[in-house]
């Protein structure tokens, strides 16, 4: 019984130990890390290292890989170095392989990585290093290297604090979206020159968004678009041959790009492009023709930076539905202090239609299943109604701009009280 039992204590240790030490094997075998370099929304470029720091141990590899869909970027350790420019060339050249070892003391760069493309590097030596991407270089992020057997957060807790961060920017950057109003100046000949932003002002992320993304103007009005990013070139471009790559064959920005073209006025004709526009930099065009016309970022097109400008007539109501500009002037005009609108244009802008009964000679206006009947006139064979009394008695609100002759409002939601009106209202 005793040779039996001292037996099965000797298999039981012989086993504990070979388990002890395949443990203790993989606690110093090296370990592989995951940092995304960037990561992209429909129309934002988030600009940070996911994680911003990462902890590893002397003779793992970490793996940068470029987490977005249309920006490039890169991986760039200084060590003591000069920092590195979009203009030095040396920037787009890795200055070592990918794969390689790395103790610190050099300068390391990946070179460009566009989307989806990494670069593997493995610490040989203990430290905290820090590095950024040459094209944002605001973007930064830190590796920090501790001997073997240090206690480092686990890869579970290292991915957490990866997709905190990512949910904080998105959080802020939910913030800039939604309709924003055109924001105007009056030019001496009397038209009117609006603001558009590209960008924001945020460093940790790009806002790849014109704000307002839909502007309408009237002929002979003019956009001013103003780059707001700090670090992030942007483009406006009409018309963009499909021909027309935003990279040559050599990686390199595409020089017909980058001065502008088109002249200064615009009748959505021709290729019309702004040119590079670096932060604070901005871009006036005047428009002479109407039309509705889209443009883009050509830079960030693939991360939906593409905006309308819709022109009306001149002297033409420009009209504002539920937030989104409506290319049909309704053919509005003013007639004792109020605002009358074409029936049939009207209510399609709305989003309804009308009928007009003969007997009561009475137009009966419907949106959404609800009915409101006004009187109207007839001018040159084209029916009139009061625009305010109609959305009003569809329940829903009405301003009037003067100054832009803009006519904004809302239908289709429950009744709520009359809005109060702006201050230029006619009446």
């Amino acid at each position: 019984m005793k040779k039996t039992a001292l037996a099965l204590i000797l298999t039981f240790t012989a086993a504990w130990l070979l388990i002890s030490s395949v443990f203790a094997a993989d606690a110093t075998t090296p370990e592989t890390w995951q940092v995304s370099v960037g990561k992209e929304t429909a129309a934002t470029s988030l600009d940070s290292m996911f994680p911003k720091v990462v902890f590893v141990h002397e003779g793992d590899k970490v793996v940068f890989t470029n987490g977005a869909t249309a920006t490039p970027h890169t991986v760039t350790f200084l060590a003591g170095q000069p920092p590195l420019t979009p203009q030095d060339p040396t920037h787009a050249i890795p200055s070592a392989p990918s794969g390689g070892s790395w103790d610190g003391k050099s300068l390391l760069n990946s070179g460009i990585l566009f989307p989806k493309q990494s670069y593997e590097v493995t610490f040989t030596s203990s430290g905290a290093y820090s590095y950024y991407c040459v094209l944002h270089p605001m973007m930064t992020g830190t590796v920090v290297v501790l001997p073997k057997g240090q206690p480092i957060p686990s890869k579970v807790e290292q991915a957490a604090a990866a997709k905190a961060q990512e949910n904080d920017l998105l959080v802020q950057e939910s913030m800039l979206q939604g309709p924003h109003a055109a924001q105007y100046a009056t030019n001496k000949d009397g038209s009117l020159s609006y603001k558009v932003d590209l960008g924001s002002q945020n460093s940790t992320f790009s806002h790849n968004r014109m704000s307002p993304e839909t502007v309408i103007v009237s002929e002979g009005d003019s956009i001013s678009w103003t780059n707001l990013s700090p670090y992030e070139p942007h483009w406006v471009t009409f018309n963009k041959p499909a021909d027309l790559n935003m990279l040559t064959e050599k990686g390199e920005f595409n020089p017909k790009l980058m001065p502008p073209a088109g002249g200064k006025e615009f009748d959505g004709t021709a290729f019309t492009n702004s040119g590079i526009l670096m932060n604070a930099q901005s871009y006036n065009l005047k428009f002479t023709k109407a039309g509705t016309y889209t443009y883009e970022c050509y830079l960030h097109s693939g991360s939906m930076m593409r905006a309308t400008v819709i022109v009306v007539p001149k002297g033409a109501i420009k009209l504002v539905v539920n937030g989104k500009a409506v290319a049909n002037s309704a053919g509005a005009q003013l007639k004792d202090g109020d605002l009358k609108v074409g029936v049939a244009s009207f209510a399609k802008a709305l989003g309804g239609k009308f009928v007009f009964d003969k007997k009561s000679k009475l137009y009966t206006i419907t949106v959404n299943g609800k009915s409101f009947k006004t009187a109207g006139y007839t001018l040159k064979g084209t029916a009139y109604v009061s625009a305010e009394d109609t959305v009003r008695g569809l329940g829903g609100t009405y301003t009037w701009n003067g100054a832009t002759q803009s006519l904004t409002v809302t239908v289709g939601a429950p009744a709520t009280a009359p809005a109060a009106a702006s201050m230029d209202h006619m009446h």
